[in-house]
């Protein structure tokens, strides 16, 4: 559940877009993944005519699955800060008769009418925002009175590789994770986050831990190559034992048996009918 050099917040000015929707297709894939987002589906309480909004919505994959769940009386929006995630979005949408509508817009500022969805949806996209509360009560204004509200995301202190040296380890993860994820503990604050603006029935609905036993994956969604990277810049005295623990990774893969692992939590809650 975590990407490796990419900020979320200016895909454009990256002049490589193409990375972020290949990472994200590369997320999709993982059968663990598929499985709690299907969990977060359900949360919603979607009916046929529902009408879902599916914040972050990166390529529109979410947006897809949630309008065969709606059908053709329903409605989702799925909404994205990012112009070149959302025109990939509308590409993939072009020759389904599906009712979804695909807009470039602000988390924080939702140019949406009050009271318009049944339910809303965030996943892994609060970890990157400067202001979840304000992102969370903007949810909750365009949802309809006893509609849901879901939020999935990461607790980047969960990530784990097997390695001989702990402490290097947690260093040269912890360093990389805080340079790229505003709120590396997202996922453990959630709940609060929930409790503190006022919704009903807040639950941690779900756990997730994605499990990666090849290297090669795990590095493109991961980026131990780059947070290897990082340390020897920002340590040079350390490059020796970077590369001794970016070779063990190499050799645990090559052996079979190459670990690593994230945990990541699904809070949801009702917007109060009254």
């Amino acid at each position: 559940m975590v990407h490796h050099k990419h900020d979320w917040g200016n895909v454009e000015e990256s002049g490589n877009s193409k990375q972020y929707i290949e990472y994200l297709d590369a997320v999709t894939a993982q059968a663990e993944m598929k499985r709690y987002k299907n969990m977060s589906y359900k949360l919603l309480n979607i009916e046929s005519g529902s009408s879902i909004l599916d914040l972050g919505c990166g390529t529109g994959d979410d947006v897809l699955t949630l309008a065969e769940l709606v059908g053709p009386s329903g409605k989702v929006v799925g909404l994205d800060n990012s112009k070149s995630l959302i025109e990939e979005a509308n590409q993939r949408s072009r020759h389904m008769e599906l009712p979804v509508q695909f807009q470039v817009g602000d988390a924080h500022k939702l140019d949406l009418a009050d009271n318009t969805f049944d339910g809303c949806r965030a996943d892994r996209v609060f970890m990157h925002l400067h202001d979840r509360q304000q992102a969370l009560s903007e949810m909750i204004r365009v949802t309809r009175p006893g509609g849901h509200i879901v939020v999935s995301d990461p607790d980047w202190d969960t990530m784990i590789v097997e390695a001989p040296d702990r402490d290097l380890t947690r260093q040269i993860i912890d360093n990389f994770v805080e340079q790229l994820v505003i709120n590396p503990w997202c996922g453990r604050e959630l709940y609060k986050l929930f409790k503190l603006v006022g919704l009903e029935n807040v639950v941690v609905a779900d756990t997730v831990t994605l499990v990666l036993t090849d290297f090669s994956t795990a590095n493109q969604m991961w980026g131990f190559d780059k947070a290897a990277d990082l340390m020897r810049k920002e340590k040079p005295s350390f490059a020796d034992k970077v590369e001794s623990w970016l070779s063990y990774l190499k050799q645990a893969d090559d052996e079979g048996f190459f670990f690593s692992a994230v945990t990541g939590f699904t809070v949801a809650a009702e917007k109060s009918p009254s």
